[in-house]
């Protein structure tokens, strides 16, 4: 506990010796008087000052002595004080030129020092006595904040842990806390070194916490900084909340807690049917989306430290069919190619047990074109053809309820294979007379158009045209193209529209003309015969009856070219075509007699 202070009245206070052993100078025998040393203040510091006066104080003495209490006389002496007028003070080897006597025999010392810390002697010579005393100065300091080493610490249930306290010297007490209460000494809690040594042995969990040791001495007291003592133990056991069985519809979130009493905190692992989760929180959180979630769920918590390893009771989770949501099926609108593939999903609760596709209201049979995946959820169809567009849905059932999806739209993409004009051709007419020709083409997506007269494109683009024959270049051969944007095709037919009738206008075309020629010419040849027959010798003579008919021609317009569909750019044969004219009868000549 450091050293041992010194308080007025104890042991060392008032001790006399005999006078005669002080030399020569002294009378042979002097009577003794008790004498005690007081200082003030009683708990001198470092920096201050401190008296030494003898109680009570000596009346009519010839002289005293101030004395280091050492055993070397040679260099104890501090001073001697004369009482004369002026007092006389006469410095001895161990003045350090702190010290001065005062009246009454008094010893101050200024700017203390612990090295002015030690036992100090006076004596007191009157005429008829001869006295010393003896007493302790201890000089104090402000004390330091001490520390506690290790600053941290880990240690075993039932273990051992050493704390050290570290402070100043001069502090005379140590006492040790801990959680802010003193802690008294114990067969398991023991102190060493003054107390600066504190071992605590079979360590319990109430040893753990945070360690503090309080220094003192009569100037000061301070504390250090908490250490903190973890104890390792753990797990004894866990548990599982919320505990089980526990009964749940798909889609209801659930989360388990795995709760162990372990320090440091555990590692975990959760196991379902014997299988590892790969989940190492204390909680596990999901949402039941299938019959396999549902079964035993443990949890295993392993502390690092202590190595042990501790089992959750086991918790059973079963899971009930619910009502079951509208599925949907994506994409909400499909446009595929022929012979392409496209593929639906069926967006359904987990809790559906069955599903079925339909296409246009009937169900549909896997086969090798109609592929189901995960459970019947994804339909596939490869090579598409023409009967596979219409509207998808799918149908999901559990024990309890069925429920089945908007339609969703699979468009195929196809055509045009060949296009067609209607009424077909060849086509006769009049003029003033309006017609209407029509495309026709099978395609999906509905094709572009463009119509094209005799090889020059109209810049018509629907899927009629409607023509008002007024002029002879509006005859001709009229051709429809149908495009396809989506596949890329392209499909056309043709069709020949020819004008005739009187109802022309006056700009002829180079085939009326020639006819007209023609016409001519062969009605002036007409006039030639009747004028020969008319002159001619045998002009008297009866026609036989069976002689062969003199044929006569008759020049008639062009005629279109007979097809089933005129291909583009290839007209009719620009020739004029004639017609036999049937034998007439005798009228003619007879009225040429007349």
């Amino acid at each position: 506990m450091g050293r041992i202070p010194h308080r007025p009245g104890g042991p060392w206070s008032g001790i006399l010796l005999a006078a005669s052993v002080l030399g020569s100078c002294l009378q042979p025998v002097l009577a003794q008087t008790t004498v005690t040393i007081v200082l003030t203040p009683p708990s001198p510091v470092v920096g201050g000052d401190v008296s030494l006066a003898p109680q009570p104080p000596p009346q009519d003495f010839m002289y005293c002595s101030s004395l280091r209490y050492k055993t070397t006389d040679g260099n104890r002496q501090i001073l001697t004080y004369f009482p004369l007028t002026p007092p006389v003070q006469q410095n001895g080897l161990a003045h350090t030129g702190r010290e001065t006597a005062g009246p009454g025999c008094v010893l101050n010392i200024a700017g203390l020092t612990l090295n002015d810390t030690g036992f100090y002697m006076m004596e007191i010579e009157r005429r008829t006595s001869f006295v010393f005393a003896i007493e302790y100065l201890p000089v104090y300091e402000i004390l330091p904040k001490p520390t506690v080493m290790p600053g941290q610490t880990q240690v075993l249930e039932n273990g051992t842990f050493t704390l050290t306290c570290n402070s100043s010297p001069s502090a005379d007490t140590v006492l040790w806390l801990r959680d802010g209460a003193y802690l008294a000494p114990s067969e398991r809690l023991v102190l060493y070194s003054d107390n600066r040594t504190l071992t605590v042995l079979n360590v319990t969990r109430g040893d753990a916490g945070t360690y503090q040791c309080e220094v003192r001495n009569p100037v000061s007291t301070d504390r250090s900084e908490p250490s903190t003592v973890m104890l390792a133990y753990g797990p004894d056991s866990t548990r599982m909340d919320p505990p089980g069985p526990i009964n749940l519809t798909f889609g209801s979130l659930l989360t388990l807690t795995c709760v162990a009493d372990s320090v440091p905190a555990p590692s975990y692992r959760w196991v379902l049917n014997g299988t590892d989760t790969k989940e190492t929180g204390s909680s596990l959180t999901f949402n039941p989306m299938t019959w396999a979630q549902q079964g035993t769920y443990e949890c295993q918590a392993h502390n690092p430290v202590t190595n042990r390893t501790a089992w959750a009771t086991t918790l059973t989770l079963s899971l009930f069919p619910e009502i079951l949501p509208k599925p949907t099926v994506t994409p909400g609108q499909t446009q595929v190619l022929e012979n392409g593939t496209f593929t639906l999903t069926c967006n359904g609760s987990p809790s559906a047990d069955t599903v079925l596709w339909l296409r246009d209201g009937a169900y549909l049979a896997p086969n090798e074109r109609l592929v189901l995946y995960s459970d019947n959820r994804t339909l596939t169809v490869l090579n598409v053809t023409r009967g596979d567009a219409g509207a998808y849905q799918c149908e999901v059932r559990n024990p309890v309820s069925t429920d089945r999806s908007e339609p969703s739209t699979v468009m195929l993409a196809y055509g045009p294979d060949s296009a067609r004009i209607d009424p077909p051709g060849p086509i006769n007419l009049t003029f003033g007379l309006i017609l209407t020709l029509t495309c026709v083409a099978d395609s999906v997506p509905a094709p572009s158009y463009r119509w094209v007269l005799n090889g020059t494109d109209t810049k018509e683009t629907g899927s009629s045209l409607t023509i008002n024959l007024t002029t002879w270049a509006q005859q001709g051969t009229y051709e429809c193209w149908a495009h396809n944007p989506v596949t890329g095709r392209t499909a056309w037919a043709s069709v020949a529209v020819w004008v005739t009738g009187t109802g022309a206008p006056s700009a002829l075309s180079a085939w009326a003309v020639a006819g007209i020629i023609i016409g001519s010419l062969a009605g002036a040849a007409l006039v030639g015969v009747g004028v020969y027959f008319l002159y001619s010798p045998c002009r008297n003579e009866t026609h036989k009856e069976n002689e062969a008919p003199v044929l006569v021609y008759e020049n008639l317009p062009p005629t279109a070219w007979v097809g089933p569909v005129a291909q583009p750019r290839s007209p009719p044969d620009p020739s004029p075509t004639y017609q036999t004219l049937q034998p007439q009868e005798l009228d003619v000549y007879e009225e040429l007699k007349k």
